[in-house]
């Protein structure tokens, strides 16, 4: 089995359509991996049908039993995120603002405050309109630790792969150098590059070419 990572060091490329070319040439032979879990659009091109659908659950969250709740206002007062306003007299979590460090459930006098697990998306495993499965995933609004989301991608790519004794694996990973760029990158046995003749293409192309590199990846 040969995995094939699709990357370009900025979006808007062409990357998710050259992807998807190659799927299209792949046909049943090839597992599609969407790891461009920050802005998916693969599912764009290939209409896959969403069959099944996991949670993807990573980093905490924190919680208030109100019940249980002084109303002191320590939480909000050490939360460094401002996450902990308070709405007539009560204090509630702003999702979209807690980090999940856990320092306010530490200094809840009253043990008001835990942690939970945070969910950061969602995956998908789908057929397509040209007969091949698709692993794609969606990172909720404002969630953190897509680099986990695509490696549970690639992880379920692997596996439908080997059961289904596939030969290849193409991957359309995230543009830039970040987590996402790397988690994709495990396991890779070679990476095709996209860019756009443009300076600031040719600048990130090089960019992602050097970390590229850094993993001793064949690259084109």
């Amino acid at each position: 089995m040969n995995e094939i990572v699709v990357l370009s060091g900025k979006g808007g490329t062409g990357k998710t359509s050259i992807t998807a070319a190659f799927a299209i040439l792949a046909g049943d032979d090839a597992v599609i991996a969407d790891c461009d879990v920050d802005a998916a659009n693969m599912h764009l091109l290939l209409k896959p049908d969403f069959g099944k659908t996991f949670e993807f659950f990573s980093g905490e969250l924190a919680g208030i039993n109100q019940d249980l709740c002084s109303r002191c206002g320590i939480c909000a007062e050490v939360c460094r995120f401002h996450a902990i306003p308070c709405f007539n007299n009560q204090y509630e979590i702003s999702n979209l603002d807690c980090e999940g460090c856990g320092y306010c459930e530490k200094v809840c006098p009253t043990h008001a405050i835990t942690m939970h697990e945070r969910k950061s998306g969602n995956v998908y495993i789908s057929e397509t309109r040209i007969g091949n499965t698709l692993v794609h995933a969606k990172l909720d609004i404002g969630a953190e630790n897509s680099g986990k989301l695509v490696a549970r991608v690639k992880s379920e790519a692997k596996s439908i792969a080997a059961n289904k004794k596939k030969l290849l694996i193409l991957v359309d990973g995230s543009p830039g150098i970040g987590c996402p760029v790397v988690s994709s990158l495990a396991g890779a046995n070679y990476v095709i590059l996209v860019t756009e003749p443009t300076m600031s293409g040719l600048h990130d192309l090089i960019r992602v070419y050097a970390v590229i590199d850094k993993f001793r990846i064949k690259a084109g």
